[in-house]
């Protein structure tokens, strides 16, 4: 039998601010597709943290959606509160998952203790570093304290780990998990985008900000969070020729204060800022990227980079762990800037990324085998249940 027809019913734990549950239905199906949890297949209850409070079902999907009152931004109390909400939801709908999701360590015990009251297995899919991400934020030392807390709380309830890559898995290593008790699955939003990357055309993003042939398109597709060190992109932006633009896509804290920078550095003709930026449409920004740059201070894998390389546009990332497992050795599959190479080390990459010749096409040709070798990994949680006894 193909474990993958095997349906299961999934009890997932998540956060939905823009209640894609009710106006983004194809988002939402495309986020259970990306994190390999078979939504072709599977049955769903959902218990998102929210701004408003309703039920709803929809074919094969169940939420509880609850508000959050402004909780969110103290965590330790939603978390408390989600030992009673959590459990009674369960109760009170009758649900008896197979298996129960959950995405953040602080909502870990509360599930827990509805797994044991109500059965099935738990599972964690960990797509990001709590401890280091949180650092890098405003009140980062007690955020960062609040994740490290939170993380190892929360590691001994959980029965096994889904996570990105080997980055991920020495991550979790370091709050005690053991390899075993981890696999590895692959965010495989390029064959789920595949009709999407087909219908791509080159010169449609070009025509509609008007940006000439000669002019050379910058691309970085990121959360306008403070980890992805978007601040140092811009500085080391405005130093390049007029010749060049930048197209920042995703949404953020840090948008105004990116944007007051953008007119600090008179760089509001070269910079823009499309915000949220649908599947069907952000291929086609790569489409007609000539370099794809993030400069994270902290990132688990980026898929983004699998995306840019998949469709040939050449990468630069920042010298931390994450990327260089996408990226290789300096030169390999992209180019590591490392912050000891500056204004200059910058100039040299970006000229390398935007100038043809027989090593950057080796470049883009080792970065596309690495990416066509990672999507061949499907696994997906069904097919680890089809093996797991629980203890």
């Amino acid at each position: 039998m193909n474990v993958k027809t095997s349906k299961r019913l999934l009890f997932v734990v998540n956060f939905d601010w823009r209640n894609i549950f009710q106006t983004g239905k194809e988002e939402f199906y495309e986020k259970l597709q990306r994190d390999q949890l078979s939504p072709e297949v599977n049955e769903f209850f959902f218990f998102s943290w929210a701004k408003e409070t309703y039920d709803a079902c929809d074919g094969k999907w169940c939420t509880k959606h609850q508000r959050t009152f402004g909780l969110e931004k103290l965590r330790p109390i939603l978390n408390f509160w989600a030992l009673f909400a959590i459990p009674y939801t369960v109760y009170t709908h009758k649900v008896r998952p197979d298996v129960w999701v959950v995405y953040d360590f602080g909502m870990v015990p509360a599930v827990w203790l509805a797994h044991k009251l109500f059965g099935g297995v738990l599972v964690m899919i960990v797509n990001n570093q709590p401890q280091i991400y949180s650092q890098t934020r405003k009140f980062g030392k007690i955020k960062g304290t609040y994740s490290w807390v939170a993380e190892r709380i929360g590691v001994p309830f959980v029965e096994h780990f889904f996570t990105l890559n080997e980055t991920m898995r020495a991550y979790l290593k370091t709050l005690g998990v053991p390899r075993e008790k981890t696999s590895i699955y692959t965010v495989n939003t390029i064959e789920r985008d595949s009709e999407y990357i087909a219908k791509a055309k080159k010169g449609v993003i070009r025509q509609k900000y008007n940006i000439p042939q000669d002019t050379k398109i910058l691309l970085t597709v990121a959360r306008l969070e403070a980890e992805k060190n978007y601040p140092l992109l811009l500085d080391l932006f405005s130093t390049l020729p007029s010749e060049y633009v930048l197209f920042c896509l995703g949404m953020g804290s840090l948008l105004p204060q990116l944007q007051e920078q953008v007119e600090n550095l008179g760089l509001q003709n070269r910079v823009f800022f499309p915000g949220f930026v649908e599947r069907d449409k952000i291929w086609e920004y790569y489409r007609d990227a000539d370099v794809f740059v993030l400069l994270s201070k902290a990132e688990a894998l980026g898929i983004v980079f699998w995306e840019a390389m998949y469709v040939g546009v050449p990468t630069l990332g920042s010298d931390i762990q994450g990327i260089k497992e996408s990226l290789g050795s300096h030169g390999e599959r992209g180019r590591i800037w490392r912050e000891k190479d500056g204004e200059g080390g910058f100039h040299t990459d970006i000229s390398f990324c935007v100038t043809a010749c027989k090593e950057r096409d080796t470049m883009l040709a080792q970065a596309k085998t690495f990416v066509d070798e990672q999507i061949r990994n499907k696994q997906t949680v069904n097919d680890f249940l089809s093996t797991y006894k629980k203890k």
